[in-house]
């Protein structure tokens, strides 16, 4: 199995800045060794009948679909029934992953969360007694319910924002350990946002990871972090993420799932995106 997909917004920016179309860019995407796209609900609902015979004419599938909620609501039924929905066509178009990105804390929250995340128990403690983080736990827990219907996984991913209770690696931890049927997208770029160890996190998060996106960094040297070097954006292998001991680690513990090319923000999203392509190509065959 190809297990190279690559982000449709990308698709859809590289046709923007190339002037070709997107049923080009999606031909391109398969000469490249790409078999798949990660795209969100929200673009799909609006223009699934499009989307989905272009798909079908570049021989694409859809490896995951994704989008954003607030389920950290006391009132989250219309988020719930949204996410509903988004596993029911997750499900008609053959995609057997949904990634949800369950809401936000406020600035007051999420810095109190931030001075306590450095250790699991005082995380642990913290999410416990936030009304915010347990209706997002309780609705993803009616969300991985509905989705075992569907035979479908749902998944986290490490987000980059100072508001979002998974940004870190014991945030996620604990996101996994309460949510039954819950699993995790590695977002390999994501850790620098909070200034964590990615091969840390791969280590802690092994037994929940089933989906990758191999963001890569560029380094700006404005920035002094401990793992963070800069967050501008870099085709795949070409930054300072240790890309290469990720994938090595992941194959190791026997990942058979996609890699999904990210890089939002790209210059030029075609050229990274074969970049990308290549260097993953040469990475999985190594």
């Amino acid at each position: 199995m190809n297990r190279i997909s690559v982000f449709y917004d990308h698709i859809a920016e590289a046709a923007e800045q190339s002037g070709l179309s997107i049923g080009k860019i999606l031909e391109k995407c398969g000469g490249y060794g790409i078999s798949a796209v990660e795209i969100q609900y929200t673009r799909l609902k609006e223009n699934r009948k499009t989307i989905c015979k272009a798909l079908d004419k570049a021989g694409l599938s859809i490896s995951s679909v994704y989008d954003f909620f607030d389920l950290g609501s006391d009132k989250p039924d219309k988020e719930i029934e949204r996410a509903c929905d988004m596993l029911k066509m997750a499900s008609e178009l053959g995609a057997g992953k949904v990634l949800v990105v369950p809401g936000a804390l406020n600035m007051s929250e999420a810095a109190e969360l931030t001075a306590c995340a450095g250790n699991y128990d005082t995380t642990a403690v913290y999410m416990d007694g936030n009304a915010t983080v347990q209706n997002m736990k309780k609705s993803l827990m009616q969300i991985c319910a509905e989705a075992e219907k569907y035979g479908i996984t749902v998944t986290m991913e490490d987000f980059d924002g100072f508001c979002q209770p998974f940004s870190r690696i014991n945030e996620l931890l604990w996101f996994m350990k309460n949510v039954p049927g819950l699993k995790y997208t590695l977002d390999t770029g994501n850790f620098a946002f909070s200034d964590e160890n990615v091969l840390e996190a791969v280590e802690v998060m092994k037994d929940y990871i089933v989906h990758v996106h191999c963001k890569d960094r560029a380094v700006d040297e404005t920035v002094g972090g401990k793992y963070c070097k800069g967050m501008g954006a870099s085709p795949a292998g070409g930054g300072y993420i240790p890309m290469g001991g990720i994938i090595q680690r992941m194959l190791n513990c026997g990942y058979e799932g996609f890699f999904a090319i990210e890089h939002f923000g790209a210059a030029d999203q075609l050229e990274y995106i074969r970049q990308s392509a290549e260097y993953l190509t040469s990475a999985l065959d190594g």
